[in-house]
């Protein structure tokens, strides 16, 4: 992870808006979208979800999805996460890790993602807790 950033802009109507900003290379950007479209298939595999599973099965989904396209393309790509989809896309790292350090055997499509996104769990840890820290800090005062 290259560039990690927190971006606050103002909304339209005045809200602060947070971004998370990093550059990833395009063979992290593919083993990270492998791991979280992973953990959605291992998680949601059951055919009975709650409103609530389906929910996060869309979320994990829609950020595989975008991981993936952005992986189509060579070369270095800036990833602009919300702190919610970032935090979806740390735990999702952080449970592919787990679930293939546990198991007794590993498939042989896992281990070279499972290796990459291991060194992107630390980072993604440290941007996450800063991102929620500067969406739930007070807004400044607006100049009068």
């Amino acid at each position: 992870m290259l560039h990690a950033r927190i971006d606050i802009s103002q909304g339209l109507d005045g809200e602060p808006v947070v971004l998370a900003c990093f550059d990833l290379g395009e063979e992290d950007i593919a083993a990270s979208s492998h791991a979280v479209a992973a953990v959605a298939a291992d998680r949601f595999r059951s055919a009975t979800m709650s409103v609530d599973d389906v929910l996060e099965f869309r979320e994990l989904t829609a950020l595989a999805d975008e991981l993936a396209d952005l992986a189509l393309r060579p070369g270095i790509r800036t990833v602009v996460l919300r702190p919610a989809r970032l935090s979806t896309y740390r735990d999702a790292v952080a449970s592919f890790i787990e679930t293939r350090d546990d198991a007794e055997w590993i498939g042989e499509r896992d281990r070279e993602p499972l290796s990459r996104v291991r060194g992107l769990l630390l980072p993604l840890e440290e941007l996450c807790a800063e991102a929620l820290r500067a969406a739930l800090s007070p807004p400044a005062p607006r100049p009068s």
